[in-house]
């Protein structure tokens, strides 16, 4: 009977570690992510926004969120931007993931008429949400940056 109930307590540890461990909820390291997308040989040099900046033309706090990166380009004629935020909760998330499609929308609306190389930079970026985790890439490499980013969730 003593042994049984071993058994069963081994058995019970097991699936806990496996649905903590296994479900991918987990967040990755948000910096990393970033460290590997600014590298890519077509990346520009960017300017890493201080949060009150990032709440301030943006209206995102990201004082509230476990891990943030917002990041612009740092040639004025570039649109190239990347957003790398992990929320409180899927909610606040979803709200930060509007936020980065109306940025699209918007950098497409101002480099429509005037700037056609940077309005088709802007205009395949790609605004992505996993989880609690949002990423923003406006750049030339944002398919691949895309990748980086989903493959931190493998």
């Amino acid at each position: 009977m003593e042994q049984r109930i071993k058994l069963t307590a081994l058995l019970l540890a097991l699936l806990l570690l496996a649905g903590c461990g296994g479900s991918g909820s987990a967040a990755p390291d948000l910096q990393a992510v970033y460290d590997e997308a600014a590298g890519l040989p077509g990346a520009v040099e960017m300017i890493v926004l201080e949060p009150k900046r990032v709440n301030s033309y943006y209206g995102i706090d990201t004082d509230a969120c476990p891990q943030a990166i917002v990041a612009v380009s740092g040639d004025g004629l570039r649109v190239d931007e990347i957003w790398l935020i992990e929320a409180a909760d899927e909610n606040a998330a979803a709200g930060i993931l509007k936020a980065a499609q109306g940025r699209i929308e918007q950098l497409c609306g101002e480099t429509e008429n005037y700037l056609p190389d940077q309005y088709a930079v802007a205009r395949e970026g790609q605004a992505i949400q996993k989880g609690k985790c949002v990423a923003l890439f406006i750049s030339p490499d944002s398919a691949a940056m895309a990748e980086l980013f989903e493959a931190a969730f493998a």
